[in-house]
Parts: structure tokens; sequence; C-alpha cells
């Protein structure tokens, strides 16, 4: 169930990351676009009014006139009809309607040319007309170029072209980011981690070498933003990323790389597969990419988005390596911490121990005095009742030996005596042999921890319902152990089913249950819990022996 959860959690992960680069992605390219228009019909005027159809091939001289005529689609967006009138007298009409006139011409030395800008109503078709006269050929463009330009179109462009260098800059410099926070806390640490550093310099050379390569030109000098941009910088990074590869050769992390590889390459495979089918900006990039590879022998764009997959791909692993080494160092803690707890209770136990002793000897001292007296005396009837007290008495503190296995043994006697303390009846029932071959630290963590928590729960129930029942043996190469235990309210569970501790300190005793379970899968085994309608809690497990 754990591994399934954790691929579905891994599988949401590549979704969200693709999502929200499908979402970005729509702020990089400008989805307006400057639709070009072609006359339908274009005449030259003579001076008696006769018109002749226009001969492109042929240049217009000065005073000549003309009428053009073409249909303007309807368009969804608010936008304007703009062309070229240096040179030109005109008269512009829509649908017959006189909109627009002119007698431009234009000046001596001017670099640009002049235009007209028309505003065009929405989702309206409509006829355009242009009549004129030639007034200059010196800048002349003829016949006019109408098209039709969306309102903002220069602007968003110029967001889109900012958007496009800068998205992908900014997720790198806070990659960058990321890599120096983790190095500093593996230095905190003091577990540096020096494979981070040329990870880290490759980050924040994808970084530089983006943004400067879309508009470097603007803040920084020409001849740094051509060093960045050199082909020889993009391969520097890949070595870069390699010096770390060559750093990390633990197992786990190709594991990883292997495995973040395989999907980025299932997702990039279907995110491709969707873009041809739909002809969308995918597809054209990426035959772009290999159309600058094999046509052009330029690498600089397979180096780049390689090299950013890398670093991120490599960042998110080296993050997620220290925070498992957080973890695994917080668990080991808790481990010590909970140890401590217990051989303090075990110390407090036989503190308790040795009081009653010293107690009972001294009250041992006095009742040999009475003894002797009522010998002397010849009381045979008070002497027979003060010796089955002093019997009693030591049947009570005669210590049970369970098994010659030395540590089940004093951890179930130090279990049997607690419960005596509580008026817990306690029975256990132990067939083991006097060694084992589960390392004695897992024995005592998987034992002490059930013992305890059942006494403390037992502890709460009602007198004369309070038991404690315990069962341990050994068979077909398995230590069956198996914990049985009165309680009294509810027991609670988390979201997923598992049981949680209802005592005050919860990270403390909330954390032997996952210690418990700890053992059991080290031994291939499972922590089985549950509950019956008699208010019995039950906790039992199978650990599989090693051979010897």
């Amino acid at each position: 169930m754990k591994k399934t959860l954790r691929w579905i959690c891994l599988a949401l992960f590549f979704a969200l990351c693709i999502g929200m680069l499908c979402f970005l992605q729509k702020f990089t390219k400008l989805n307006t676009s400057i639709q070009y228009l072609e006359w339908q019909t274009a005449y030259t005027v003579g001076t008696d009014g006769t018109e002749t159809e226009l001969d492109y091939t042929v240049s217009p001289e000065k005073g000549d006139r003309f009428r053009l005529e073409t249909v303007v689609p309807a368009s969804s967006e608010y936008g304007n009809l703009v062309f070229e009138t240096a040179g030109l007298n005109m008269t512009v009409s829509i649908d017959g309607k006189e909109v627009w006139q002119s007698e431009t011409a234009v000046p001596e030395n001017a670099v640009g040319q002049t235009q007209a800008i028309i505003p065009l109503p929405q989702n309206t078709e409509c006829r355009l007309t242009v009549t004129g006269t030639v007034t200059d050929t010196a800048s002349l463009i003829f016949p006019p170029l109408p098209r039709f330009v969306p309102v903002d179109a220069q602007e968003i462009e110029s967001y889109a072209y900012a958007n496009y260098y800068g998205i992908p800059a900014g997720a790198t410099a806070f990659i960058s980011l990321m890599i120096a926070g983790l190095f500093l806390l593996s230095v905190t640490r003091k577990k540096a981690d020096w494979s981070l550093i040329p990870l880290f310099l490759a980050s924040v050379g994808l970084t530089m070498q983006w943004i400067t390569k879309g508009m470097g030109h603007h803040f920084l000098s020409d001849g740094l933003v051509d060093f960045l941009n050199r082909q020889e910088i993009g391969i520097l990074l890949l070595v870069l990323l390699v010096v770390y590869l060559v750093m990390n050769r633990q197992r786990k992390f190709w594991k990883y790389l292997g495995i973040s590889a395989i999907a980025s390459a299932a997702a990039l495979g279907v995110a491709y597969t969707v873009s041809f089918f739909r002809k969308s900006y995918l597809f054209k990039y990426i035959g772009r990419l290999i159309s600058d590879v094999t046509e052009l022998a330029d690498y600089s764009g397979l180096l780049y988005w390689v090299t950013v997959w890398m670093v991120a791909v490599c960042a998110v692993i080296s993050a997620y390596a220290v925070m498992r080494s957080i973890i695994a160092q917080q668990m080991e803690s808790k481990t010590l911490r909970l140890r401590n707890e217990l051989i303090m209770n075990s110390y407090r136990a036989m503190e308790s121990k040795v009081t009653d002793s010293a107690a009972i000897r001294h009250e041992m001292k006095h009742k040999i005095i009475a003894l002797d007296a009522l010998y002397q005396k010849g009381d045979i009837d008070a002497l027979g009742q003060l010796i089955g007290d002093i019997k009693q008495q030591n049947d009570h503190l005669a210590q049970t030996q369970f098994t010659e296995n030395f540590t089940v043994n004093t951890i179930l006697q130090d279990a049997a005596y607690r419960a005596a303390q509580s008026d817990i009846r306690f029975e256990a029932l132990v067939s083991v042999p006097p060694q084992l071959t589960v390392a004695e630290s897992d024995l005592y963590e998987l034992l002490m921890n059930m013992l305890d928590n059942a006494l403390e729960a037992a502890a709460e129930a009602d007198a004369g319902k309070r038991f404690v029942r315990f069962q341990i043996e050994t068979k077909n190469g398995f230590l069956a152990v198996k914990c049985e235990n009165s309680y009294a309210g509810k027991r609670r569970q988390d979201a997923y089913g598992n049981y949680v501790t209802t005592k005050n300190d919860a990270e403390i005793h909330g954390f032997g249950l996952k210690l418990m379970s700890a053992v059991a899968v080290r031994y291939h085994s499972i922590l089985d819990i549950f509950t019956s309608e008699n208010q019995t809690f039950t906790v039992q497990t199978a650990l599989k022996l090693p051979k010897k």
C-alpha cells in the first residue's frame, strides 16, 4: 500500500510539473497575430475615368490614379487597419462610407514610412475601398500592404518575449538558491556535501546564459553577452554536471536518476504526441531543435535543455537525500530518547524492588525475634500462623522464571513486576531457545514497547478487568509474538487507519508503534493491530528468524 501511494504521489508530482509548465508556456507566446489582407480587385484609373486592371510588374509613376478593394473579415478582437501612406494621396472608405483621407508625402531625408491607422469594429465583416493618386515614388510601397493589427499587440508581444526568457531564468535561479541552501544546511549539520558546488555553478551558468541570450545586450556589455552565449560555455556547464555525477556514485542516486529519466521521457513522449496531432508549439519547437542540430550543427539549444533537465533533477534528488538524512537523524534521536525512557523505567522498577527488599529484611528481623519469643513461650498456634504469613510473603516476592533466554526473561520479569504494582493479571506463555538470531536491540525495542503499551492501557481499565496476556514462541523459522490487553474507552486511529497513542507525550509514546513496525519490516513481517468487541487490544507479528 505504501509503495503504491509513493508511486501515485510521484506521478501526481510529475503531472503538476507538466501542468505548471503548460500554464506558464501560454504567457510566452503571442496568441494574437497580425492578419495580412490581399487586394481582391486593383485598377488604374485613366484621365477619362476608365479603369484598367493593375499590372503589378509595372512600377507606378507620379500622378497615376488607382482604386483598390478587398473584404476585411470579422475578428473577435479589437484592432486597427494599418498600411503605409508615404508617396500617396488616398481616400479610404469602409462599406461605401469615407473614413480617412490624406495628402501625405514623405519629407526630404525621411527615414521611416508614414502610416495610416484606422480603427475597425469588432465581429463585423466590411468592404474596404481605397482610391488615390501617386504623389512621390521615392519611398513608395505600392500597392499599399493593408493588415489587421490587434490592439496592444506590440505590448503583448513584448511581455511574451520577456516571459520567454524570464520564466526559465527565474526557474534556474530558484534552483540555484535551493542548491546553495542545501549546501549550507549540510555545512551546519557538519556533513558538507561538496558535490553540490559544481551543481550550483552549472545552475548559475544556466541562469546567466539564458537571460543574456534574450535581452542581455540591453543591460550588459556586448563582450560579456557574446562570451556567455558561446557554445563552449554550454559544454562547460555539461562538464560541471559530469563532475557532480562522478561525485555521487551511490547506487540509490543512480536509481532515482534512472527513474526520473524514464518518467521524464514518458512525459515528454506523451506531450510531443499530443502536440504532433494538434500541430501546437512543442511539436514545432522540437522540430526546430532537431533542424538546428542536423542542418546547422548548432547544439546550443539541445545542450541547454539537457543541462536544465539534469540540473533540476539532480537538485531534486539532492534535496530528497538531505531530507531523508534529516529524518533518519530525527528517528535516531527519538529512538535514543525512547530507549533512555525505558531504561529509566527499568531503573525505577529495580530501585523500587531494592527499597521493598530493604523494608522486608528489616521486617523479617522483627519477625525472627517474634518467632523466637513464640517458640520460647510455647505458643504453637501463634507460631504456625506467623510462619504461614512469612511463607505467603515469600511466595509473593519470588520472581517467576519464564524462560532460559536471558533477554526475554528479564523483560518479562520486569513486566510481571509492574503488572503486580497496578493489580494487572499478567500471563505469559513462552517457548523460545536460550539463544535467538534476532538482534537483542531489535528484541528489546519490540518487546519492551509492546509490553509497555499493554501495561499502561490495561492500567486504565476497571479494577478486576485488568489483564495482559503475552505469548512468544519459535515455529517453522519464525518468532511469533502476540500480546493482548484490556483497555478502557476507544482507541484512536489516524486517516490511514493506523492506531495512534492516547498519551500526553505523543511524540515519544506514539513513536513506539513506529519502532515496532520498523522491527517487523526488518524481519520481513508486519505489525498486525486490531481490537475486539470485549475491549481487548491485540498486537502480533511473526519475525522471520535469520539463519546463523
